[in-house]
């Protein structure tokens, strides 16, 4: 079981510490992922990552903050982070600043509209995940943005402070 969550708008400076698309979790999205950097023109500092979870946690992040450093760092935590440019990526992997969301257009189409046409998103969510994902990055996996996970059963009614605080609680 993992728990899927979008990534975050609000990013941290990342650290000298060197990384690479090829380091990054599900690797059968390389080819997936280099498009949609080429579209975007992010230019990338592979020479400066911090790991995502850390790298989401910017100032005006709302999910992040709320789950505690310690928890990240389990070695049994599992989430599946759903990135505007790398797709799927775990809260591990060690990523670049980068400035991307899934209801941004590159040309004339809108992001997630372009990881739905690769059609493989779907393929990393298995129905005992948690589905704390936000309406525009389900649209990235399907049309409908219903997606095979579990909701939990608790309301959030904001952008993200009660998500994050019911994550650090299951972790």
């Amino acid at each position: 079981m993992s728990y899927l969550i979008t990534c975050s708008g609000s990013k941290l400076c990342p650290e000298s510490v060197v990384s690479s698309l090829k380091d990054l979790s599900f690797p059968e999205l390389s080819e997936c992922r280099k498009t949609i950097i080429k579209l975007s023109g992010n230019d990338l500092d592979w020479n400066r990552t911090l790991p995502a979870w850390k790298l989401y946690s910017g100032k005006y992040s709302r999910l992040y903050p709320q789950v505690s450093e310690e928890n990240w760092l389990k070695q049994k935590t599992d989430v599946k982070i759903l990135s505007a440019l790398f797709g799927w990526i775990k809260h591990t992997d060690r990523i670049p600043y980068y400035d991307l969301q899934m209801k941004d257009k590159l040309g004339k189409i809108t992001v997630y509209k372009i990881w739905r046409e690769f059609n493989v998103l779907h393929q990393y969510i298995d129905k005992y995940d948690i589905d704390l994902l936000s309406t525009d990055y389900r649209k990235a996996i399907n049309t409908n943005g219903i997606i095979n996970a579990t909701q939990p059963d608790e309301v959030f009614t904001d952008r993200g402070v009660q998500k994050g605080r019911w994550l650090n609680r299951q972790l």
